[in-house]
């Protein structure tokens, strides 16, 4: 009963991926931005990353049991440095860690207009400074989990030089950019100072919730030291080359717009 539970869990948590990377993303980047489809899409990209984010915490039980699960004619890796039957309580504090660095960058993103129209009202509520709290913690343990992880499978694989340090360099640079992305919204409120542009903060944390997602895919469907690892990389790079191209393109309206 319980393994056909989290078998359909998992079925809801891939398809909700795919719908929300793949169709529910380019709406909201490529539509008029505050239409209302822009606004829908937002919406949905929200309510995914809900779906997302639940359950991946839910099939954490898989993760105890360090599963291969065969869907839709893939392997999707539960556990990605499980070995055999052995509980790899890293890669579930990992994957914990995770889920809650992208669910903070979905909620938080959407929630940058409420946040914005609180502040011209001079009011900066202290929920968004809490979790981004939480946000930075999730960032810290998950470099520090994948790092002993790597670390352990380095002892056995033996990666060469520069493959453990290009991959020591993309560890360090997603926790200096939670770092900093924390930062920026506790010192929000702290100094109760709010940002000029919004829209950047907001499109920074959607297109890097958007990063995350499509670096899922590959992460859960091979090896992050061989090519999966590569593709990870790839996806991201390609996102934010969209992201920012989609942004410079609506900045440059803006100041049409202004002047």
């Amino acid at each position: 009963m319980v393994e056909q539970f989290l078998f359909l869990v998992l079925q809801s948590h891939i398809l909700a991926g795919i719908v929300t990377a793949f169709i529910i993303f380019p709406v909201a980047i490529f539509a008029k931005k505050g239409s209302k489809l822009h606004r829908w899409a937002g919406q949905s990209f929200v309510l995914g990353f809900i779906v997302i984010c639940a359950g991946g915490f839910l099939l954490e039980f898989e993760n105890l049991k360090g599963s291969v699960v065969h869907i839709y004619g893939i392997d999707w890796i539960v556990s990605p440095f499980a070995k055999g039957t052995n509980i790899d309580y890293l890669a579930v504090l990992n994957t914990s860690m995770v889920n809650i660095m992208a669910l903070f960058l979905a909620v938080s993103g959407w929630r940058v207009w409420k946040r914005a129209a609180a502040a011209r009202l001079n009011q900066f509520p202290r929920i968004d400074a809490l979790f981004a709290l939480l946000y930075l913690v999730a960032g810290i343990v998950f470099a520090i989990t994948i790092w002993v992880a790597l670390e352990q499978k380095n002892r056995v694989e033996h990666f060469s030089h520069l493959k453990l340090e290009v991959i020591h360099f993309v560890i360090l640079a997603a926790v200096a950019f939670v770092s900093f992305d924390a930062g920026q919204d506790i010192k929000i409120y702290l100094l109760r100072n709010a940002p000029k542009q919004w829209w950047t903060i907001h499109a920074r944390k959607m297109i890097s919730a958007q990063m995350g997602l499509a670096a899922a895919f590959p992460y859960r469907c091979g090896d992050m030291t061989g090519i999966g690892g590569i593709l990870m990389v790839v996806s991201m790079l390609l996102v934010l080359l969209i992201g920012i191209l989609v942004a410079m393109r609506f900045k440059k309206q803006r100041d049409l717009e202004i002047s």
